[in-house]
């Protein structure tokens, strides 16, 4: 009876080992440009590693490849969960950021972070949208509005 539930735990505890392994970063391929793009899948969605140019935010919505999309604020609630369990991917997902902004911490330490639109309009400003922000040595990502002439990085999504 024992070695029963010893095979049993074996493979349970073999089955969650490879449900908490990173995901595996891939490449997409654009067939209208030819330009290939780091991606990785989490929970029924497909994100770009990298981001894909900064752009106004009317040009930004129009930005992605075809089938993808520039996320809404729900998409990057969904993201910034999973990569605090992946501190790696988070990391990666950072530093492809073709915008380095410089942020003073109150050590005094330098962060590097990336600033990426949102489909999803704000109400708090006429004609403007949000933004999300990632610091560096930060699990969190943070919100904010810019009205929609200002170039932020585009990341796009697939459903």
């Amino acid at each position: 009876m024992k070695k029963p539930l010893l095979a049993l735990f074996v493979l349970c505890a073999f089955a969650f080992a490879q449900s908490q392994q990173s995901p595996v970063v891939k490449s997409f391929t654009d067939a209208k440009t030819g330009k290939k793009h780091k991606i990785f899948d989490i929970e029924g969605q497909s994100w770009f590693m990298q981001d894909l140019g900064n752009y106004a935010w009317d040009a930004a919505m129009k930005a992605c490849p075809s089938g993808w999309r520039l996320p809404s604020n729900e998409d990057w609630k969904k993201l910034e969960g999973f990569l605090a369990m992946y501190p790696e991917l988070r990391e990666e997902f950072r530093k492809g950021a073709k915008i380095k902004e410089k942020a003073q911490l109150a050590q005094g330490a330098k962060a590097s972070s990336g600033y990426w639109w949102s489909a999803t309009e704000a109400e708090e400003i006429p004609s403007g949208a949000y933004f999300q922000f990632l610091y560096d040595g930060y699990n969190d990502m943070y919100e904010g509005y810019d009205p929609k002439n200002v170039s932020r990085a585009v990341r796009c999504v697939k459903d």
